[in-house]
């Protein structure tokens, strides 16, 4: 399995016949199998089948289409795009025919979003096998200065630390939006140009996006500034409270607990075990464990109880009228 970034490598010499292109990353998801195209066409594939499958569609035209090559026929490539990582009984029996498959002067690009769940499926198990994979994971916030440095130096343009920070801000969490702000500086500012944060300023709107997953990230690693900030956006957007409400109580009891169990004596490590928490949850927790002691994060699951009680229409005494100004309070309380 290789990341999208050792792509350019992977494309050099031979082509693999089978490719799988999988992630969370839509906008890089298309760039990927651009660039496999793209190789492809430059070393004489010059016909090209494009299936939008799904667990309804007749996976038969997939493997004909493999298996249809004439004596004179021209080089194909076939790209297979799921919108879900679930193809159905036929595709999944497909799919693993596919894997089993020579392909001859025939390249096959799978593109579908990745799921942990999916990984042990022994279809994906033998896809993915057989299959050159291309893993396109998310550009992570510390991540995008970075690659918005890269982006910037293909269109001839260099960016100070400020205007980079100013972009990442407002482009978090929507790279295909990102992408449209950065050609839009190369149309206003063509040419070998120093990108400044004023030119950020009146040039790149506020595209970014965020989903619950970011919100108790920011919330448990203590950054205030952004959990509310990912608040408004979410307000914005009519994101549902209780939809993901139950998340951040679930995730602040989890630290309660595991500070209770410390109080009592026992070691962070085997509190973290007692209540389930390993991996990113428990690095999570370990972080809002070091800043809150079990009074204050009692407190907080008070407010939790109250917020749903706000979300559902009640009034509850001595809280705000409006559920999102108490979200706010919870997330920036747990985050300082």
């Amino acid at each position: 399995m290789s990341r999208f970034d050792q792509l350019p490598a992977l494309l050099k010499g031979s082509l693999a016949p089978l490719w799988l292109v999988t992630g969370e990353e839509p906008l890089l998801m298309l760039e990927a199998a651009d660039a496999i195209r793209q190789a492809a066409r430059e070393q004489g594939y010059t016909e090209r089948e494009v299936y939008n499958a799904s667990g309804v569609w007749d996976w038969s035209q997939l493997l004909d289409g493999c298996r249809s090559m004439g004596l004179f026929d021209e080089r194909k490539i076939i790209e297979v795009r799921l919108a879900t990582c679930r193809p159905g009984t036929k595709g999944a029996d497909a799919l693993s025919q596919l894997a089993q498959m020579p392909l001859q002067d025939t390249i096959v690009v799978v593109s579908m979003p990745s799921d942990w769940s999916v990984k042990k499926l022994a279809w994906f198990k033998k896809l993915s096998a057989a299959a050159q994979v291309v893993e396109c994971l998310p550009v992570t916030a510390k991540e995008l200065p970075h690659w918005f440095e890269q982006r910037l130096a293909r269109q001839r343009q260099t960016a100070d630390a400020e205007a980079l920070r100013l972009l990442s801000e407002r482009c978090e969490g929507n790279l295909l939006a990102a992408k449209q702000e950065i050609l839009k500086l190369a149309y206003q500012h063509p040419g070998d140009v120093h990108i400044t944060a004023d030119m950020i300023r009146d040039a790149v709107s506020d595209v970014s996006r965020f989903d619950a997953e970011n919100l108790l990230e920011a919330m448990m690693f203590g950054d205030a500034g952004k959990a509310a900030r990912i608040v408004s956006s979410l307000k914005a957007e009519g994101v549902g409270i209780p939809s993901f409400s139950w998340m951040l109580a679930d995730e602040i009891r989890a630290a309660a607990r595991v500070r209770a169990l410390m109080d009592k004596g026992q070691p962070r490590d085997a509190a973290m075990r007692a209540v389930g928490a390993f991996g990113p949850r428990q690095t999570r927790i370990s972080a809002v464990v070091r800043r809150h002691n079990a009074q204050r994060l009692g407190n907080a699951l008070m407010l939790c109880a109250d917020i749903d009680r706000l979300a559902k229409g009640l009034t509850v005494k001595d809280r705000d009228s409006d559920p999102w100004l108490e979200v706010l309070s919870l997330v920036t309380f747990i985050a300082r």
